[in-house]
């Protein structure tokens, strides 16, 4: 019989003995600490401090060079911290730290490149670092969707993962960037993920590694189409001693999953936008909040306390209490004493009953907020983003200030306490405080949560096909594992050889043992599913096959391959010759095939409704798309709506692009009684194909991914070159930016600036070029883009000329990064937030000569 700790790879266990105990004893290995709330068990820490340093400062050290917006982590004597690399040089990028924790000495820095990222400069390095005392290598998920494991005592890389090119992470303009968490053998990291098949529809995702070789282990979903992405730290803890991991999503909900498996155990909805904040877990509630709009009201905010023992959608039934109008959307709430301290977006301090969420008191601290207070020693440590300090110690009345000050950088990340020490993270620095010459000393860490024993007979409910994804060429072999969980999650055993009937959906086979492998004359890009049935129970595991250069496709029929990332949802095949027939008699009946066939590609389903009955809009979407959404435009009534449309779907009856076209109307209620018809389009999809000149079209409407990235194979591929027939529509005299991505860098032909540059990272162009480019909207160009790594560098080579015309023999425009990156998937960019964009003929081939 066995008993697990759910935080077994976070905390180390020991026994406090004064006489024995230094100041390497004090870990902090993941951002909330070792408890995963904000707390520190260590003592004798100061109250006051002077960030100018000096003496009488209690400034142990400083280092004004690494201004972060990290937490960093502390683990065997060493700090560890994402920050900016190399600010404004051809350079810039980011990287991982590692520090003497006594001393502030550099012991090695893991240097990375920001690529194919909208994230702002000023933005790098939001996520924070975990360690594992287990292992000693520490895990890093870089801006732009580099994630590493990397030794702590070297630096080395052990293994990584580009996350958005094998698996679709979405890196935005906004930064936001989730935390790594270590659970036992696995490192659970998670996103906004757009990948291939099933997963092809955006979706915060949550991805379990095997912290040892990187594999991945299980991939769970939360709601499809969620608006934001999102940097709710995860937590991890137990609820009746089940183990659970708790996090808020960027759908507007806070979910549990059980760590080893990623079932999810309970959903509860609360806002239609993303949560940032942190949960906090005490005696099985969970506390959080946030800076949106409730999902049952207009009101703006709220911090709440849900009944974390309950299963399935806890909307309802979990919710104990919720307080509305305090915006608690970004730092993680604190509980002292059985009073919960929660610092709002605007730098209040609400100190509320747990019990109830009534306020007790009210503490101003500045005006704006972003890092999560620490309480450690008897006291709250808390710096503000608008550049404020504050320590604090709680009181009946509320808090006491004991120290305040301005500082001279803004507070992102949040300060720890470990080491003997407090380390206070700012734009402007990192700063450790200590009182001179004190004892390092604490109290023994709190016995955490216990999961529930195992017996020894405990029945099977639940396969696990090991790794869950892969991405194989041809002529590989991929052994898969097969484990057996019970109902709470907890690890029963491997199965046996002669008790799993393995299947294969898909080319290639798999043996008795396990062993997939595909033959190495495969020459198409092709899904597979591997099926492990144990008795009743079964589970399932993923591979994309994809093969070496050289690349054909001509989307002639109909489909987009299914491996490529990022792309199947964002983009649809369309018939081009019957677009162009279309626009030349009815050119309204062209722009409804686009966005009809969109929908029923999308959906998977053959009939579609539109009408305004729910959140999503879809009438109004469909008129907006058709340009009649316009005052005069918009009609109001089904007949109007025939005037406007019904020639158009007629036509696209006579094309057997549409089966039927029926009009019919739903009641709005306008309250007191009183109602409203409103107009509903249901239409059937007909039996026509494509029979023409197939296209991958990327349409200006499609919800979450107008402007966005995909890939096609292997990230390790390198010296290339794809090429493809573009063509950009224009609307309202506005046209799309058209692009091709290669070894991490992008040949973008941008519409509105009528330019072409080659760049890697859209916000800060370290080393991008762009020249003057004219071309028109509604005509066929021809883009070829050349990545090649010469003498160290990456060199970049783009030309675009008129489809059919002859080749220019000059390059349109180069680029050199060096050293730059030398590998990266083949790709697609497109912006299509303007106007439609249309690709044929792409190849991918590989370079027979430097710069042919």
């Amino acid at each position: 019989m066995t008993r697990s700790l759910i935080l077994s790879t976070i905390v180390m266990s020991w026994t406090l003995s004064t006489s024995l105990v230094t100041a390497d004893d004090f870990d902090w290995t993941y951002w909330r600490g070792p408890q995963m709330n904000g707390h520190s068990t260590l003592k004798n820490l100061p109250a006051e401090w002077n960030p100018k340093g000096g003496e009488g400062s209690n400034v142990v050290w400083k280092r004004e060079d690494l201004g972060t917006r990290s937490t960093p982590v502390v683990m065997n004597g060493k700090l560890y911290m994402l920050c900016r690399d190399a600010a404004g040089t051809s350079q810039d990028g980011e990287k991982v730290v590692c520090l003497d924790a006594h001393t502030g000495e550099t012991l090695w820095e893991n240097k990375f490149n920001v690529y194919l990222s909208d994230v702002p400069a000023e933005r790098v390095g939001w996520s924070n670092v975990s360690a594992d005392p287990t292992t000693g290598d520490v895990f890093a998920l870089g801006v732009c969707g580099l994630f590493q494991c990397i030794n702590g005592e070297t630096g080395e890389t052990k293994w990584s993962h580009s996350m958005h090119e094998e698996y679709g992470l979405l890196s935005t303009y906004g930064g936001r960037t989730n935390f790594p968490i270590i659970h036992e053998n696995n490192v659970i990291v998670s996103a906004i993920i757009i990948g291939w098949g099933e997963m092809a529809k955006p979706n915060h995702r949550f991805i379990a590694f095997d912290k040892r070789n990187g594999q991945p282990v299980w991939f769970t979903g939360t709601r499809a189409l969620p608006d934001d992405t999102t940097y709710s730290g995860p937590v991890l803890t137990t609820f009746n001693g089940e183990a659970a991991l708790v996090s808020g999503g960027g759908d507007g909900a806070v979910h549990a999953f059980q760590p080893r498996t990623g079932k999810l155990l309970w959903t509860y909805n609360v806002s239609g936008r993303g949560l940032n904040t942190t949960p906090l877990v005490v005696d099985n509630r969970v506390y959080c909040g946030h800076g949106e709009e409730n999902l049952d009201d207009t009101k703006m905010g709220a911090v709440f306390c849900v009944d974390g023992t309950l299963e399935g959608d806890i909307t309802k039934s979990g919710e104990i209490w919720r307080t509305k109008e305090v915006f608690l959307g970004r730092s993680a709430p604190l509980m002292i004493d059985d009073r919960l301290y929660v610092i709002d977006d605007r730098a209040k301090m609400h100190i509320l009953n747990p019990e109830s969420g009534e306020e007790i008191a009210l503490q101003r601290l500045g005006t704006a907020q972003r890092s999560s207070p620490l309480y450690a020693d008897g006291k709250i440590y808390a710096a503000t983003a608008d550049k404020r300090w504050y320590t604090l110690k709680p009181t009946e009345d509320g808090v006491e200030v004991l120290h305040k000050m301005r500082l001279n950088g803004e507070s992102h990340g949040s300060p720890i306490a470990a080491a003997g020490h407090v380390y206070i993270p700012l734009t402007s620095g990192l700063y450790c405080i200590g009182n001179a010459d004190a004892e390092v000393s604490g109290d023994p860490i709190p016995e955490i949560a216990e999961e529930a024993d195992r017996t020894t007979d405990a029945t099977p409910t639940h396969v696990q096909v090991v790794p869950c994804e892969s991405l194989l060429r041809p002529g590989n072999r991929q052994p898969f594992q097969v484990r057996l969980y019970d109902a709470a999650g907890q690890y029963v055993r491997l199965a046996k050889a002669d008790e799993v009937e393995f299947s294969v959906d898909g080319p290639g086979s798999i043996s008795e043992d396990g062993a997939y492998s595909i033959s190495a004359n495969q020459s198409e890009h092709a899904a597979v599913i591997v099926t492990a049935k144990v008795g009743d129970l079964s589970g399932t595991a993923r591979a994309r096959v994809v093969p070496d250069l050289n690349w054909s496709f001509d989307f002639n029929n109909g489909e987009i391959p299914v491996t490529w990332v990022g792309a199947n949802y964002r983009h649809v095949p369309l018939d081009f010759d019957l677009i162009e027939s279309l626009k030349a008699d009815d050119p309204l009946a062209s722009q409804l095939y686009i966005f009809l066939m969109t929908t029923f590609v999308n959906s998977g389903r053959d009939a579609s409704t539109y009408d305004d009955s729910t959140p999503r809009q879809t009438w109004n979407a469909l008129l907006a798309f058709l340009g009649l959404d316009a005052s005069g435009q918009k009609p109001k009534t089904v007949d109007e709506a025939k005037e406007k449309l019904q020639a158009a779907l007629d036509r696209l009856i006579e094309e057997k692009i549409l089966a039927s076209a029926e009009w019919s109307t739903w009641q709005r209620d306008l309250g007191e009684g009183n109602t409203v018809d409103e107009i509903r389009l249901s239409v059937t999809r007909g039996e026509r194909k494509i029979d023409g000149n197939g296209v991958m079209t990327k349409i200006k409407t499609i919800p979450k991914g107008a402007r966005s990235q995909g890939w096609m194979g292997h990230p390790d591929l390198a010296n290339y070159t794809i090429q493809a027939d573009v063509y950009g529509a224009e609307k309202d005299s506005k046209q799309p930016d058209i692009g091709l991505v290669g070894q991490r860098y992008t040949l973008d032909m941008m519409g509105a600036s009528q330019q072409l540059q080659i760049r890697t990272w859209t916000p800060q162009l370290r080393m991008a070029n762009t020249v003057p480019f004219e071309w028109q909207p509604n005509t066929w160009y021809t883009m070829k883009f050349q990545t090649a790594v010469e003498d160290g560098s990456a060199v970049l080579r783009g030309k675009v000329w008129k489809k059919g015309e002859e080749e220019p023999a000059d390059w349109t425009v180069t680029a050199t990064d060096s050293p730059g990156e030398h590998q990266g998937s083949p790709g697609l960019f497109g912006n299509a937030k303007d106007a439609e964009i249309f690709y044929d003929n792409l190849t991918v081939t590989a370079n027979e000569s430097t710069g042919d």
